[in-house]
Parts: C-alpha cells; structure tokens; sequence
C-alpha cells in the first residue's frame, strides 16, 4: 500500500505503514527532545547543538507526516505540518540575526503545536489513537 492509498485498518502498531513508523518515531524523540530544550539553560552550546538536532526532528515529523493520509486525502493536522516547514528556517534565521524574542516565541510555539498534534493523534477515531485505547 502506498502513502497516497486509503488509510490501512492497522490493528497493532506492528501493522502499520512504514511511514507511520518513522513519523512516530521522529515525533516521539522530538516530543522528549523539545521538552529538554525547553527546560535547558538557553545560549550554551549543548542548547545549540541539540536545538539544532530538534529543528531537524521536526522537519523530519513535518514531512513525514504528508505521507499519512485518510482516503488519500490530507487532514487539518497537516496544517501545522506547513506551519513547522515555515517557522523552524524563520526561528533559526531569528537567532542568527540576535532576534532572540522572535526565536523564543517560534520555537514555543512549534513545540506546543507539536504537544497539541500529538494530543489530537490520541482521539479514539484516529489510527494512533485506536491503536493505544483499543
């Protein structure tokens, strides 16, 4: 089955597409590494170096996530996908630039729409979300 056929009816995460497999994992990975982030002292190089290894994470989540589609159709969620591809390049451009407020409030709010996607995929109608509640 291709990324642009019908939906499988995947019973078990071991059923799924590949593709939902790299989503989820890239996502979850992101989920933890966005939250250290967060947390971390801001403007030393292991923020660096990890914030670089997150915006990466969630390129890989944006794109990954075009592949996921219900009857061959994309779903409203994938409107925060555009949203990822367009502020991750403007967050690093901000800071760059010393724009530290605008890199701040891009990078907030990419990881609570990364938390709020997530909380969606739980929903008992969508697949991940059957697949965790049964």
């Amino acid at each position: 089955m291709n990324a642009t056929s019908t939906s499988p009816i995947v019973h078990t995460l071991v059923d799924a597409p590949w593709y939902l497999h790299i989503h989820l994992a890239v996502t979850l990975v992101a989920l933890v590494m966005g939250a250290v982030v967060l947390y971390r002292r801001k403007g030393t190089s292991a923020h660096k170096t990890l914030g670089w290894f997150w915006v990466v994470l969630m390129l890989g989540a944006a794109l990954s996530s075009f592949l996921i589609q219900s009857g061959g159709r994309l779903s409203f969620i994938h409107v925060l996908s555009v949203v990822v591809l367009v502020s991750m390049p403007m967050a690093v451009i901000a800071i760059r630039r010393g724009n530290v407020r605008s890199h701040k409030i891009a990078m907030i709010s990419t990881f609570t729409g990364l938390v709020i996607a997530g909380a969606f995929t739980l929903l008992p109608y969508r697949m991940l979300g059957r697949l965790v509640f049964g």
